[in-house]
């Protein structure tokens, strides 16, 4: 149930409803940065994840991670080649950097249309959430129950959820998001439709204290100067193997890889 307040015929944004809800803040799980093994190279020369242009919040350069899953994906390809693989940064800060935005989708597959059109019917501001930190806790809460099920993106049923708070067309964008969640219907609508997207309006550096592990394909232990730098970072480094088959074929092995890195580091979702 929720206090919502306010005016009875308003409909409600995402933010307006986490933010006047009693919602239990869940365990915010570590955010994840992905990228191609291609671009390793310059990150270790940087000692950083850079904020890069962003086309979606025109000249504005923003770090992008998703909280808990390596949800990033490029679009697919057929038998990619060794440096097109993805690897990823688990990350945990004792300091959070300063956040721009919280959507609870990826905001690019939004305005590209990749989602459905139940979502992308209304306008993307309603969805960040980022005036509260705690709304990361309070949206797993509602749409997963707990962040080991937000981790499996097992949603919560979507009669259950609207029965719950009692959700009426006031609540559509609400209603809207954890539709989302349930919904893998299509290549288009995959793992960014139910991952939560934080943006960083700044680089961030790498440093022991804030790796919690990285994800990297076998190939890059061929490179004894990446490994010893990799090392120097964290002792949390997953490998996983190269198939001749899709990219997006490869994504399971590195979910695994993450979910045994929260093994390793005594992180409980």
């Amino acid at each position: 149930m929720t206090d919502e307040g306010g005016m009875d015929n308003e409909p409600l944004t995402l933010r307006d409803f986490l933010g006047k809800s009693n919602l239990a803040v869940a365990k915010e799980p570590p955010l994840v940065h992905s990228t191609q093994v291609q671009n390793i190279w310059k990150v270790k020369k940087s000692g950083k994840l850079l904020a890069m242009p962003c086309s979606v919040f025109k000249a504005e350069k923003l770090c992008y991670c998703f909280v808990g899953r390596p949800a990033y994906k490029q679009d697919d390809i057929d038998n990619p080649q060794r440096w097109q693989l993805p690897m990823a940064f688990v990350l945990r800060f004792h300091e959070p950097p300063s956040i721009k935005r919280i959507f609870p989708f990826d905001s690019g597959a939004f305005m590209q249309h990749r989602l459905p059109d139940y979502v992308t019917g209304f306008d993307l501001e309603g969805f960040d959430i980022s005036s509260d930190r705690r709304n990361i806790g309070r949206l797993i809460s509602l749409v997963y129950r707990t962040p080991d099920k937000y981790f499996d993106r097992a949603a919560a049923g979507f009669e259950e959820i609207t029965e719950q708070h009692e959700m009426t067309l006031r609540h559509q964008e609400i209603m809207a998001v954890c539709r989302l969640a349930l919904d893998n219907s299509s290549r288009k609508c995959d793992d960014r439709a139910a991952a939560i997207e934080v943006s960083l309006d700044q680089d961030v550096v790498l440093t022991h204290e804030n790796v919690l592990g990285i994800v990297v394909p076998e190939e890059v232990t061929r490179e004894p100067s990446l490994m010893k730098w990799l090392f120097g970072l964290t002792p949390n480094i997953e490998t996983y193997s190269h198939f001749p088959l899709s990219l997006h074929a490869h994504y399971g092995q590195i979910y695994q890889a993450v979910r045994q890195i929260y093994k390793k580091a005594g992180v409980r979702l």
